[in-house]
């Protein structure tokens, strides 16, 4: 049989009776000053006596003193079973020896607590008279405890992968998924690294990480490594793991398969890479051509004797050029669908400047464009209607005489673009475009490719344009 003194706390003497009934002013001044619960108790389990701090459980010490501990049921917290104390206070009386013993009770608020027992004997002359019970509040303990049992059956039906690791990233938890997803069995992984799934970490630099995602809450990506097969490609979400105290005990590592995003990925950008060389290729071959086309109009327009005809062939080639911005604006943009037309329009006015031969101080083109970017279809034909009103601009420029113009481009509230060119240099008197000229004609078949309408002042160097924007009834 063992000793059964072994239970006793150090700092319990033995009583004589009258001390253990509360009647020495010593004893009861300390056992009422006791931080934690005290009871005194018959052998039979009757309450004797109990102190402050115990009698804070219930509205009044009258309730409890005098009965039986099993008769207090509504003092016991829910599922509570009395009874099973006195089963171990019998064994305790009969010398055995009894772990501390967890008891739920309700306090007087209502609330429920934790209280964890230790039993002592209190003898007389050798014998036992009555039992203390020391009892020490370990609510905060016992939810934690409740709460880590809680995140366990949570982490265990996780369908992600889940690993639990102690501060020196070694593994306390090893969830079902986490076991199918890298073939170790949780048995065989308990008290590893994690380093071992991370071929491309060392141990130092993978606790660095850990413990600046849990500080972080944030995710990173990493290849991992199955006990068989190829790497896969992980999303790692890391979370401290705290214990009831708010300490960090560990680190809490979800992890996401993105192994096959990866591929895609990976796909994907060879696929682009391969287009954009393609692309690439075609958009060379294709400016090539056009500048051989350039070339020929030129060449043709040296041997025309005509004075009219080769100045056509000049404005077909100027047009050819003007294109040709617009080809080089769409293949340096990040956009490969979307013209920048404010940067168009400033390189336009510098080519149109080398062919008439014009100096920086000789032509002050004023702009308002909103920093307008045009689909393809539409940069086309807006840039040549751009080129064919500079042009007309250009050509009157003589004498040394300067330029003046301006020209607008946004979008109204009706979801239209509005163009208006307006040449204000001196000494222009009329409209800009006349109604028998090529470029009327030009204008009006680009203006139709639009959708558009013109409006050509007869009187004054002004014209404005306005065509429908499809996108608008997208945002509708």
């Amino acid at each position: 049989m063992n000793d059964h003194k072994k239970k006793t706390p150090k700092n319990l003497e033995k009583l004589n009776e009258k001390s253990l009934l509360g009647t020495d002013e010593k004893y009861s001044a300390l056992f009422n000053s006791n931080p934690t619960y005290n009871f005194i108790i018959s052998l039979d389990g009757n309450i004797i006596d109990l102190n402050e701090q115990a009698a804070q459980i219930s509205s009044s010490r009258d309730d409890i003193i005098g009965k039986n501990f099993t008769e207090l049921k509504d003092i016991f917290g829910e599922g509570e079973d009395p009874n099973k104390y006195k089963e171990i206070l019998s064994l305790f009386l009969a010398g055995i020896d009894v772990e501390p013993v967890e008891i739920k009770i309700k306090d007087k608020s209502g609330s429920n607590r934790w209280l964890e027992l230790y039993p002592s004997l209190l003898e007389k002359e050798g014998e036992p008279v009555l039992v203390q019970i020391v009892a020490q509040d370990v609510t905060a303990r016992k939810e934690a405890e409740m709460q880590l049992e809680f995140q366990s059956y949570i982490l265990k039906n996780v369908l992600e992968p889940v690993v639990v690791t102690d501060l020196e990233g070694n593994i306390t938890y090893w969830n079902p998924a986490a076991e199918s997803t890298f073939g170790y069995p949780s048995e065989e992984m308990k008290g590893h690294s994690i380093a071992i799934i991370f071929p491309n970490i060392d141990e130092e630099g993978l606790l660095k990480i850990l413990d600046y995602q849990a500080r972080s809450k944030g995710s990173v990506e990493y290849q991992c490594q199955k006990k068989t097969g190829p790497l896969l490609w992980m999303q790692i979400s890391t979370n401290p793991q705290l214990d009831y105290k708010g300490d960090v005990l560990g680190y809490i590592n979800v992890f996401n398969d993105i192994t096959s995003i990866k591929k895609a990925e990976e796909e994907l950008k060879e696929s682009l890479s391969e287009k954009e060389m393609l692309l690439g290729e075609i958009n060379k071959r294709l400016k090539n051509y056009m500048q051989m086309i350039a070339g020929l109009l030129e060449l043709q327009s040296i041997y025309l004797e005509n004075v009219e005809g080769s100045e056509t062939l000049h404005e077909g080639q100027n047009r050819l050029k003007a294109m040709l911005l617009i080809h080089e604006g769409l293949s340096k943009s990040d956009d490969l669908a979307l013209i920048d037309f404010t940067r168009f329009v400033k390189k336009l006015k510098k080519q149109l400047m080398d062919i008439y031969d014009l100096e920086d101080d000789q032509v002050n083109l004023k702009t308002r464009l909103d920093g307008i970017m045009l689909d393809i279809d539409t940069a086309i034909p807006c840039g040549l209607i751009v080129n064919e009103l500079l042009t007309q601009s250009f050509k009157n420029a003589a004498n040394d005489r300067s330029l003046d113009m301006n020209l607008t481009l946004g979008l109204d509230s009706s979801g239209h673009y509005k163009l208006r060119y307006e040449d204000t240099s001196e000494g222009l008197s009329g409209g800009l475009i006349t109604k028998k000229g090529d470029s009327v004609i030009i204008l009006r078949t680009l203006v139709n490719q639009i959708e558009g309408d013109i409006q050509i002042s007869p009187n004054q160097p002004v014209v404005e344009i306005s065509w429908f924007n499809p996108e608008y009834l997208e945002l509708l």
